[in-house]
């Protein structure tokens, strides 16, 4: 058996998420079925981080292990099988010890706004109309690498015990009307990025304070973020090893 890495793309909209859940189509679920018509029997994939339903992904990293098989062909095999919204980018042999999910040091996700209407936007971006203060925004944004614990923007229902997450990366930019923010750290917890991003917009519109903001974060309460952004806006960019 040799360890594969693949790299893959997906539009996340029909899907409910990336694990396999019982009764609910999964990008998992649509992979692993492609790879039992290749290789007649079950294969197991392991991915870097599990997106939420609706949630996209341009370089979501997988592992696997399979019989001896020309990498190339088993990327041309699995898009010839794979509907048109999940798309392998790169197949490529690696070590048998790499591990999608604990080696990787950083995850990357980008959430983006638009801030007119837009047609080919409308499943890709969350539509916001309202006047937003940029410079708090960017501000707030800039506050969260100061914090390490994120259980304000972990949901609930989550059985997650670890809270703590260092943050690399948070910052704002515009790009033709469409204000895309960027985050990148070591680890997400569930939920995390959509209710950062809510959050963020409640502090751009004026809906709280940037004192309020920080005192969410600290008392570690997830009923103190009213905001989550919808899933469509959100895009997994890179993993990083």
């Amino acid at each position: 058996m040799k360890r594969v890495k693949l790299t893959v793309e997906y539009d996340g909209s029909a899907y409910f998420g990336w694990q396999f859940q019982k009764g609910q189509r999964s990008v998992q679920e649509a992979i692993e079925e492609a790879l039992f018509v290749l290789f007649k029997k079950q294969l197991r994939i392991t991915a870097a981080g599990r997106t939420d339903s609706g949630v996209h992904a341009r370089n979501q990293v997988v592992h696997l292990d399979i019989p001896d098989y020309d990498p190339a062909r088993l990327k041309r095999s699995l898009n010839g099988l794979l509907d048109a919204d999940i798309v392998i980018k790169k197949a490529e042999i690696c070590s048998d010890d790499f591990h999608a999910r604990f080696s990787a040091v950083k995850r990357c996700y980008s959430y983006t706004i638009a801030l007119q209407p837009s047609a080919l936007m409308r499943y890709y971006a969350w539509m916001v109309f309202y006047p937003l203060n940029l410079t708090l925004m960017q501000q707030g944004a800039e506050i969260l690498k100061s914090y390490n614990d994120f259980q304000a923007f972990c949901k609930v229902r989550s059985d997650v015990k670890n809270y703590l997450c260092t943050i690399y990366e948070s910052e704002w930019s515009m790009r033709d009307n469409l204000l895309v923010y960027r985050i990148c750290a070591n680890r997400f917890l569930h939920g995390m990025v959509r209710a950062i991003v809510g959050h963020l917009l409640d502090l751009g519109k004026g809906g709280i304070s940037l004192r309020r903001f920080k005192k969410v974060i600290e008392s570690g309460q997830r009923s103190g973020v009213k905001t989550s952004a919808p899933a469509k806006g959100l895009v997994l960019e890179e993993v990083i090893y």
